[in-house]
């Protein structure tokens, strides 16, 4: 289902982007960056708006492609290691998208309106707003359909969770912490690193080499192995890993401020842009709060059970030879 959702939704918003890019070209190029807050209504200023907003939404439709493949990586991971909170979450998210594909279907509709009262051919934003209405429509189909199964899954691998840890409540309420900390790592591939490779594209390499560019260019360097360090950190219960993680977080916080300095202009009304850094600095703050107590539960007895790779193997195969210890001495007729 999630591959299918892939493919079309992409598909759909490749051509969004398309379309939306040549009917750009077909209008007067944007001589500032702040033509959109002008309050004039105007004949000639409504295509340099158009423009301008054209191409802007251009890189919420890469945004929304981006998004998809993450959403499709996800929903592998979550089935594979049967993680119940990583199973909601993406069914939240597909929600999500859904109701911001209907926001773009307005936002078109609003241009489209407008430059029919002008000159310039609308040919290719009359195609789009089309598409634009079918893939809302499809994605929140696919919301709909996704939501019943991710509801389903969760009650089977919540059982699943208890035959692998048991009846203990404590290992239990610490396995979901964890549990909601690697969640938050994997989401912050798209809220913070995305988001931030979005930026440098979009905004930084057009400002010139500064400053603050420098810090964000490294902090985006090391967002992906830093996540890795920190599921490390968990896995292996090392405070000194999780307390640099922390300190990393805090920087990208930072980080997230200088992109704020720079975008938080009275003259942009790119909302869509800034809502997106907000759900990152959110997930960031979640990431740290939840890295701080998952450091607290180290050494409590969770590190059997939140090991991956060759450590988890090698754990289960101790634990099958213990079992089966166990069920041959209980099988010994003492013949004495």
């Amino acid at each position: 289902m999630a591959c299918c959702q892939c493919v079309i939704i992409v598909a759909l918003q490749a051509s969004i982007c398309y379309l939306n890019t040549y009917q750009a070209h077909l209008l007067p190029e944007p001589t500032t960056d702040n033509v959109l807050v002008r309050a004039s209504t105007d004949n000639d200023l409504i295509p340099i708006q158009a423009a301008d907003r054209l191409g802007r939404i251009k890189w919420e439709n890469i945004a929304f492609i981006g998004f998809q493949l993450w959403f499709l990586g996800m929903a592998f991971d979550a089935t594979i290691y049967q993680n119940t909170a990583e199973i909601l979450a993406l069914a939240i998210l597909n929600v999500v998208c859904a109701v911001l594909g209907a926001l773009q279907v307005v936002d078109g509709v609003k241009w489209l309106t407008q430059l029919s009262l002008t000159s310039y051919p609308v040919y290719p934003l009359t195609m789009a707003e089309k598409i634009e209405i079918s893939l809302s429509v499809i994605t929140m189909s696919f919301a709909i359909i996704m939501s019943f199964l991710s509801y389903q899954m969760s009650k089977q691998f919540g059982w699943n969770i208890y035959k692998k840890i048991g009846a203990d409540v404590q290992i239990q309420r610490m396995y979901r912490v964890f549990q909601f900390f690697v969640l938050a790592l994997k989401i912050d591939i798209f809220t913070e690193f995305m988001v931030s490779i979005f930026y440098l594209i979009q905004f930084a390499m057009k400002q010139g080499i500064m400053w603050e560019t420098i810090i964000q260019v490294i902090v985006t360097i090391f967002i992906l192995p830093m996540l890795y360090f920190a599921r490390t950190a968990g896995s292996t219960e090392s405070k000194a890993r999780m307390i640099v993680f922390i300190v990393f977080e805090c920087i990208a916080l930072f980080h997230f401020a200088l992109i704020f300095s720079q975008t938080l202009q009275p003259n942009n009304n790119w909302y869509t842009w800034i809502t997106l850094v907000w759900i990152g600095v959110a997930v960031t703050l979640s990431t740290c709060i939840l890295g701080f107590i998952c450091m607290r539960n180290f050494g409590k007895g969770l590190k059997p059970f939140v090991q991956r790779g060759s450590i988890k193997a090698r754990i289960d195969i101790e634990n099958n030879n213990l079992k089966n210890k166990k069920a041959h001495e209980s099988w010994v007729i003492d013949e004495d």
